[in-house]
């Protein structure tokens, strides 16, 4: 019999020896089409199991997913359980496994995970896989989170769910997730909800509730199913060969269905044919007087980060206040109060007056990190972002530009114009720049 690291002094190995068993858990799972409300089933088995089985006094539940903008939107949702009272810790896995690392930092080298770095994101996840697999560390979590959550689980790779699948020898698990919504192609066949068909009965959700338009579900479900969806009013797909052109489609869209309601235009890769339409759309009005209309790219906290470093006249070595001077002028207040923050703190502790430029933008990445950790989701208004960036996100009308040239298989495709279409509510517009493409999957 195979013992943990503790061996005759682990309780759990004990068990074993003498055949008692461990606490057995159960875990409970939902799958189905996007919108079909497999979170909001997450938050209905919380609260059955809740009601049954309160948290004991300090004990949280655990919610984990993969993107930080799933995060935000399922901290949202737990807010909402009467029955959890806030009482939840709501992160990404990775930032999970981070803390994780850190606390067992000493049984991680010894397990050969030593001098890990919180942004070497698989290392850290592939220790903290590890770690799990030990009974007292899933005895620690337990103690604090008897419940483990876990949403988009599609997501996930083999290194993150094994820490998944570690805490599920221990914790009792609730997960979501839909196979098709997975868009790395490097995750096929996808490990979670392979893992899930082999220890558990997914409950599958097919009733739609974010719309109840038609000409939506049945575009939708003809796209999951490799069928072409078909064009009509409130789903529609047009050819725009210019970006001109798509930029005149766009003002029409955004001034007759646009006003006072959430808009969101996707685009598989943020390349020249949509930068092009949408900086049309910014500085141009239509022959029926609509536009110009300006409307910002959404960009990830790394790219801004990237972004706002390069613009940095940094040195090789750094001294304090040219560094202060450096971030003033750059006009981030947050950025030159906490990394200003973070030099005083090496200043008084270290007596350290100068930083190498590495060390400035390791900082400067953290502050970015951070806020990206502790922003709120909110999609109102009007915003351009990728098809990953749209991921579990809902809004009034959809406009897509889709490109001459889309990356990927014809599986692909169909999942990057699934995952854009059934982000609408209410009206979705396709503007498709090649000609050719209309007679090529997903269109046909």
């Amino acid at each position: 019999m195979r013992l943990c690291w503790l061996e005759r002094d682990c309780p759990f190995c004990a068990r074993r020896r003498w055949g008692l068993g461990v606490p057995t858990v159960t875990i409970q799972a939902f799958s189905g089409g996007a919108g079909c409300g497999k979170t909001y089933q997450l938050m209905r088995a919380l609260s059955a199991h809740l009601e049954a089985s309160p948290l004991a006094e300090g004990q949280k539940v655990l919610a984990l997913t993969f993107m930080h903008g799933s995060r935000r939107r399922l901290e949202e949702r737990l807010a909402q359980v009467p029955l959890l009272r806030k009482r939840a810790n709501c992160t990404t896995l990775d930032s999970f496994a981070w803390s994780l690392v850190r606390r067992w930092r000493s049984l991680a080298s010894r397990l050969g995970h030593a001098d890990i770095d919180p942004s070497q994101y698989d290392r850290v996840c592939n220790a903290a896989g590890d770690l799990v697999q030990i009974a007292e560390v899933r005895a620690w979590v337990a103690g604090s989170y008897p419940i483990l959550l876990v949403d988009e689980a599609q997501d996930l790779t083999a290194a993150r769910l094994r820490l998944v699948q570690g805490l599920a020898m221990r914790l009792q698990v609730f997960v979501a997730a839909d196979e098709f919504q997975c868009l790395d192609e490097q995750l096929r066949p996808n490990p979670a909800c392979t893992w899930l068909q082999e220890v558990c009965q997914a409950e599958e959700l097919n009733q739609p509730q974010r719309t109840n338009v038609a000409e939506l579900l049945e575009a939708a479900a003809a796209i999951r199913a490799g069928q072409p969806p078909h064009t009509g009013n409130m789903f529609k797909v047009q050819l725009t060969p210019r970006p001109p052109l798509a930029g005149a489609w766009l003002n029409g869209n955004l001034r007759y269905y646009g006003g006072g309601r959430s808009v969101a235009i996707i685009t598989p890769s943020l390349g020249t044919f949509a930068r092009s339409a949408l900086t049309w759309s910014a500085a141009n009005t239509t022959s029926n007087g609509a536009g110009p209309y300006a409307v910002a790219w959404e960009e990830s906290e790394s790219k801004a980060a990237s972004a706002f470093i390069d613009g940095l006249a940094l040195q090789d070595m750094n001294d304090i206040p040219s560094v202060t001077a450096l971030l003033a002028d750059a006009g981030d207040p947050r950025v030159v109060r906490e990394v200003t923050d973070w030099m005083d703190v090496q200043r008084r502790a270290r007596s350290k007056s100068t930083f190498s430029k590495d060390e400035i933008t390791k900082a400067i990445d953290q502050v970015f990190s951070q806020r990206r950790r502790i922003s709120k989701g909110v999609d109102r208004g009007w915003r351009a972002m990728t098809v990953h960036g749209a991921k579990n996100r809902e809004f009034d009308n959809v406009i897509l530009l889709w490109p001459a040239a889309v990356v990927g298989s014809d599986d692909q495709k169909r999942r990057l114009l699934y995952n854009a279409v059934t982000r609408a509510k209410s009206r979705c517009l396709v503007l498709v720049q090649a000609g050719a493409q209309m007679a090529r999957p997903p269109f046909a």
